[in-house]
């Protein structure tokens, strides 16, 4: 057994008898479960799928999504149009972005950005940029804020604190980046 805080691991274990010691060594076989306040907990093991691992940004997209009715409001042509002109410029910006399945938003690529709307691209990112009161490349640590999919679990990338630094100081909490 091996306390690590308020909890205690249990472990299978023996012992074997090794030629020039006096006593017999333990050998661990491995964790057998946990005990805690409520007794014991045995191991159980999740099965995973890893043949197909799915990694999206979600951090820099929730973040300029906050914004997303401020940018719409400023452009002409229908609601749709803009929303879905806005999210494009978020995927251009982070191209793992899980607005890219988001079966509600048509990502329009960067040649139908000019051709269909003549914006360029450039003027664009200053108007978000504007808009968020951010320059983006100090949001970059954002895009590093994923959800994994494997199979039919979820996980979320653990912050590093250089991103918890960059939430405190821009004074969002976690929640306000994570997908929803």
């Amino acid at each position: 057994m091996k306390r690590v805080n308020s909890t205690y691991y249990a472990y299978y274990a023996t012992s074997k008898r090794v030629p020039d010691k006096k006593y017999p060594v333990q050998v661990i076989k491995g964790l057998a479960g946990r005990i805690d306040e409520s007794g014991f907990h045995p191991l159980s093991k999740a099965f995973v799928e890893t043949e197909h691992v799915i990694v999206r940004e979600c951090g820099f997209t929730n973040f300029l999504l906050k914004f997303e009715e401020e940018y719409i409001s400023r452009r002409k042509g229908t609601v749709k149009e803009r929303k879905n002109l806005y999210r494009s410029m978020i995927v251009y910006l982070s191209n793992n972005s899980y607005l890219n399945e988001d079966p509600g938003t048509r990502v329009y690529s960067a040649g139908e950005m000019i051709e269909k709307f003549q914006i360029g691209i450039p003027n664009q990112i200053t108007a978000i940029s504007k808009i968020c009161e951010y320059d983006l490349k100090d949001l970059e640590p954002l895009k590093y804020v994923c959800s994994v999919t494997m199979g039919n679990r979820m996980f979320e990338s653990e912050l590093t604190d250089a991103q918890k630094k960059l939430l405190e100081r821009m004074g969002i909490t976690e929640n306000d980046i994570r997908k929803r």
